[in-house]
């Protein structure tokens, strides 16, 4: 999974978890949510989510591009989009979607789930018949039990000293990887609607397959430590990211909401 790909629909279920918080008492609404992506702590992208959710489903629509100081770096935008089912056990996705941009380069996935296994997956580029000797290929025994990178990502426990205690089988429809979550503490947070404690977590990348073992980028986020925070925002036994800090080769990038609108 691409580090643009990682930021992406860590933005997005970010986005998300804010429309969660106020679209939670009503039967259904559609919230917006804005974004701002920092490198460094200066500005580089810009999204937006459209959430809607009801008592038996949800979905999100986002739209990302680069800004500020990204603009004249690197021309990025895209779309992702989750929708699926609220089961007793949590969210239940049954398709994802990715489509975005980066420097000319189109990339597309579309992945639909039944009963958390891969039931089609289809991406634009394909892999090449003739791939390198250092690619690691999807097998489909890897795609028996999975999530997608957005509703993966919202745990359902009723132990807060368990929401890093787990790891996170995610398939994005190029790559599968492990998300290995450990404790890392707690911080206190303040959002639009919600105000208390986070826990954070260590998070760690394990790759499985549909990746270059050579990838010098991968390599790297291999040897770093993602920081997640969760909270129950939505309900107490629903933990949720609420910040994201991503480690690259020349700083931090961090994922932090800018406004919540209700309609």
């Amino acid at each position: 999974m691409r580090l643009a790909r990682f930021a992406t629909t860590l933005a997005a279920l970010c986005g998300l978890t804010l429309s969660l918080q106020q679209a939670g008492a009503a039967p259904r609404q559609t919230v917006t949510t804005e974004y701002g992506m920092a490198l460094i702590g200066l500005i580089i992208g810009k999204a937006s989510f459209d959430t809607v959710i009801d008592e038996r489903s949800f979905s999100v629509k986002g739209r990302m591009s680069s800004a500020g100081l990204g603009s004249l770096v690197s021309r990025t935008g895209g779309t992702s989009e989750v929708s699926g089912s609220v089961t007793p056990r949590g969210f239940a996705a049954t398709r994802y979607g990715l489509d975005y941009t980066s420097d000319g380069k189109r990339w597309k996935s579309d992945v639909r789930f039944r009963s958390g296994r891969v039931a089609a997956s289809d991406v634009s580029p394909k892999r090449s018949r003739n791939e390198k000797p250092s690619y690691v290929p999807v097998q489909r025994s890897q795609l028996a039990s999975v999530v997608d990178p957005l509703s993966g990502l919202m745990i359902r426990t009723g132990d807060a000293a368990s929401v890093c205690r787990r790891t996170l089988p995610l398939y994005d429809g190029w790559s599968r990887l492990d998300l290995r979550l450990s404790p890392g503490g707690s911080n206190r947070v303040s959002l639009t609607g919600y105000r208390g404690d986070a826990q954070v977590c260590r998070v760690r990348i394990a790759p499985v397959s549909g990746y270059d073992r050579n990838s010098k980028g991968l390599k790297f986020l291999q040897g770093q430590t993602i920081e997640l925070w969760f909270a129950p925002i939505a309900r107490p036994d629903v933990y949720v990211p609420v910040y994201a800090k991503i480690p690259t080769t020349i700083g931090p990038l961090t994922l932090q909401a800018t406004s919540v609108t209700v309609k």
